[in-house]
């Protein structure tokens, strides 16, 4: 599933975020990477190994994640990697590549099955940068606006475009679902949208109530606790 999520990141969280870039210093971005990919990542990352907002930072991120309806729903989150925030300069990009597919979470190995880029930069404070994802329709390019969030499969082969001009800050991260299979995630989503307008629409509506059945005993059915 590709989705955006506005307002990922709300005043609060990103007045939070731009004080933690204030009093850190960025290092080379090829630290968090190897084999094939290194040379092809050109960027700058905070190094959160010993961060004393570390913790706040993740608890922050962690706790937008799993209050968000809208990408919770998409992810149905079991576990996240520590966020890295990266920083792309003029002249700075990632190349076509494909995410790891086991990380870390808290020092546990996990499945990247989702990525999320949350962007931080407005968009009109640089040139390029767009965030390129492979799907089988196509190449989408993706540039948000400051706060918002793109989730994509981890599967997918993508890459940053060379920033020409100004600076592109972003927080990115990846997700465990519960639910590993992506068709299946998608027909959860779809069913919890489609129960979320009925709710609205006609709240006593018998269909509402066959609707949350199906969606709770898939879940049952599919999920890995």
């Amino acid at each position: 599933m590709y989705l955006r999520v506005p307002k990922f990141l709300n005043d609060q969280n990103l007045k939070l975020v731009d004080e933690l870039i204030a009093s850190s210093q960025f290092v080379d971005g090829t630290a968090t990477t190897g084999g094939p990919t290194k040379s092809a990542k050109k960027n700058l990352q905070i190094d959160f190994s010993q961060h004393p907002q570390r913790d706040q930072f993740l608890q922050m991120i962690s706790t937008t994640l799993n209050s968000n309806s809208m990408l919770r729903a998409a992810t149905l989150p079991r576990r996240m990697t520590l966020p890295l925030l990266n920083k792309y300069e003029t002249g700075m990009s990632y190349g076509w590549h494909i995410d790891n597919p086991i990380m870390t979470a808290m020092g546990m190995p996990m499945r990247t099955d989702i990525s999320c880029t949350v962007f931080l930069s407005n968009s009109t404070d640089y040139q390029g940068g767009e965030l390129v994802v492979r799907t089988a329709s196509g190449d989408a390019r993706v540039k948000l606006e400051r706060g918002d969030a793109f989730i994509y499969p981890s599967t997918s082969r993508h890459q940053v475009l060379e920033v020409t001009s100004g600076e592109r800050l972003a927080v990115v991260f990846w997700v465990q679902s519960m639910v590993e299979d992506a068709s299946k995630r998608e027909i959860l989503h779809d069913l919890g949208v489609a129960y979320d307008r009925i709710l609205k629409e006609s709240p006593d509506s018998e269909a509402l109530q066959f609707i949350q059945r199906s969606q709770t005993n898939l879940l049952r059915r599919w999920s890995e606790i």
